[in-house]
C-alpha cells in the first residue's frame, strides 16, 4: 500500500478508561467523567440519531446502557486485550479493504472511538468501536472485521450526510431511507468479506446467511418483498406502525438490508468490477439500485 494512503485515521481511548473506572465504582463523579469523553458522547449521539421515540439524557443512557456488566478483572483484561490487538495490528492489512470499496483517492478524517457498552458504529466520519462486544472475545479478529465495516460507513458518509430519521414523513420519505440504509449496510458488510473468506473469519451471522443459498435467497426475497410495500403509495402519510420496518430490516434474526446490500453489491461488481462499485458510493444509493436492476432486469429479481 502507497505510504499515507487513505489520510487521517487516528484513536481516542479516553472512553475505555472512564468506563472501567465507572463499573468499579458506579459514582457521580465518575459517571460525569464517562459522560465527558468524546467515544462516550458519539455513541450517545448515534443513539439520539437512531431514536424515535422519547430519548433519555446522556446520564440516563449510560446507566441504563452498562447496568448489565458486572466489574471484574477479567473484564478488564478481556477488554485490554482486544484493545492491544487492535493497536498492534498493520493497518495496511485492513485499511486496503475499506479503500478498494470507497472512490479512488479516498481521503479520512476519522477518529476511531474504542467504548464500552454501546454498539459499534458510524456517525459521521466517525467511528465507535465497542470493545465489550463478546463477538470480539469469541475472536480478536472480529474487532478489526467491524472496524473495516464501520470505517466503509464513515467513508461513505463523507460523500452523503447521514439522514435525518426524525424528518420522514412520507411511505416515499421512509422508501428513500431504506434504500439508502441499504446501500450504506450492503458496502459495510461487502467491505470485509475478501477479508473474511481469505482468513476463514466466518464467526459473524451475515456471513453464514451469504454462504447458505437457501437462507440467503429466503432473506433476499423478504428483503424485496418489503421494499415493494413501500412503493406501493409513495406519498401516504405513515402512521406510527410503519417505522416498524426498521426492526424487519435490521433485526437480529433477519438483516434484511445487510445480506440484500451486500448481494446487490457482489452482482454490481461481478458484472461491471471494482471500480464501478466504488464510484457508485459517491454517485449514491439511487445509482446504486440502478445498476443492480440493470444487471438482473427488474429491481426485485435476484
Amino acid at each position: 500500500m502507497e505510504p499515507g494512503r487513505g489520510g487521517g485515521l487516528s484513536y481516542d481511548s479516553s472512553a475505555i478508561r472512564s468506563t472501567l473506572d465507572y463499573l468499579s465504582d458506579r459514582s457521580s463523579e465518575n459517571l460525569n467523567r464517562l459522560v465527558s469523553t468524546p467515544g462516550n458522547r458519539l455513541a450517545y449521539q448515534h443513539y439520539l440519531w437512531s431514536t424515535l421515540g422519547s430519548a433519555l439524557t446522556i446520564e440516563e443512557f449510560w446507566k441504563s446502557s452498562l447496568e448489565h456488566i458486572v466489574y471484574s478483572r477479567d473484564v478488564e483484561l478481556g477488554i485490554d486485550t482486544i484493545w492491544q490487538y487492535l493497536e498492534t495490528q498493520e493497518q495496511s492489512r485492513w485499511l486496503e479493504e475499506i479503500l478498494r470499496c470507497l472512490p479512488a483517492g479516498h481521503v479520512f478524517h476519522s477518529t476511531i472511538y474504542p467504548i464500552i457498552g454501546y454498539d459499534n458504529v458510524a456517525f459521521n466520519e466517525d467511528v465507535a468501536l465497542n470493545l465489550g462486544f463478546n463477538q470480539f472475545h469469541a475472536d480478536p479478529r472480529e474487532a478489526g472485521y467491524y472496524l473495516i465495516h464501520e470505517l466503509a460507513h464513515a467513508g461513505y458518509y463523507q460523500y452523503h450526510p447521514m439522514p435525518d430519521l426524525h424528518k420522514i414523513k412520507s411511505q416515499s420519505d421512509l422508501l428513500w431511507v431504506v434504500k439508502f440504509l441499504t446501500h450504506l449496510e450492503g458496502m459495510g458488510v461487502f467491505s470485509c468479506l475478501r477479508l473474511r473468506v481469505a482468513e476463514g473469519g466466518l464467526l459473524d451471522k451475515d456471513y453464514k446467511v451469504l454462504f447458505d443459498d437457501a437462507e440467503k435467497s429466503k432473506r433476499i426475497s423478504a428483503y424485496f418483498y418489503l421494499l415493494s410495500t413501500l412503493e406501493e403509495a409513495p406519498s401516504r402519510d405513515l402512521q406510527s406502525a410503519d417505522f416498524g420496518i426498521f426492526d424487519q430490516m435490521s433485526g437480529p434474526t433477519t438483516r434484511l438490508w445487510y445480506i440484500a446490500g451486500c448481494h446487490m453489491a457482489q452482482t454490481i461488481e461481478a458484472e461491471y468490477g471494482e471500480e464501478t462499485l466504488r464510484e457508485l458510493v459517491k454517485k449514491g444509493h439511487e445509482d446504486f439500485f440502478k445498476a443492480y436492476k440493470a444487471v438482473k432486469g427488474s429491481l426485485h429479481a435476484f
